[in-house]
């Protein structure tokens, strides 16, 4: 079954490049077997990787209704191979959710986004999937990520922020400042800045 929701993740992979996911048809029951998936108990000798097939399998295809499971999901994790995936079904469960979203799946990205324990690539991916919520939850945790001092942390808050300028634009004026002038994803920042006040 793994295999099988791996093989639609890979063919929904292909599909960005204009040629669509030939297993469309499938897709209905491909992800009630994958919530079948996340819903039961790991396979301990699967070392995580038949959790990872599910949540990868439903990455582009989570909604609002799968906040529990993906949530459950980041839980349990710790480095492995189900990260990705769940990060990933998460970012777009919170673009499925209308606002506020989900605020156990807020709280748990937020926290592991400002776990010092956690390996700075699942830090920032989960900062990342925040950028697909605009609730004053999410704001506060981006207004905690952008005082850090990683670079990649303050950005991903800094996004998230772009959708709260009524309250927090003196905050990311100051931020911009700070950064070198190539950095990164900033004029993503900037650009958000100064198409509010040519708005205006």
């Amino acid at each position: 079954m793994c295999t099988a929701l791996e093989y639609f993740h890979y063919k929904d992979r292909q599909a960005r490049w204009g040629f669509g996911n030939p297993l469309d048809e499938y897709a209905v029951e491909v992800l009630d077997r994958a919530r079948w998936v996340l819903r039961g108990t790991t396979l301990p000798e699967t070392g995580g990787q038949d959790r990872a097939s599910a949540l990868w399998a439903i990455q582009n295809h989570a909604e609002a209704a799968d906040a529990p499971l993906i949530t459950a999901a980041l839980r349990v994790v710790d480095g492995d191979v189900v990260d990705d995936g769940a990060v990933s079904a998460a970012g777009q469960c919170l673009y499925a959710c209308d606002v506020p979203e989900d605020r156990e799946l807020v709280a748990q990205l937020g926290a592991m986004a400002l776990n010092e324990d956690r390996p700075m690539r699942v830090r920032v991916a989960c900062a990342r999937a925040l950028a697909s919520a605009e609730s004053d939850q999410a704001a506060e945790v981006a207004v905690r990520l952008t005082g850090l001092p990683e670079l990649e942390l303050q950005l991903a808050g800094a996004l998230v922020l772009t959708a709260h300028l009524d309250t927090h634009r003196p905050l990311l004026e100051r931020l911009v400042a700070t950064w070198p002038p190539n950095t990164p994803q900033a004029d993503d920042i900037r650009d958000a800045l100064e198409g509010v006040e040519d708005d205006a």
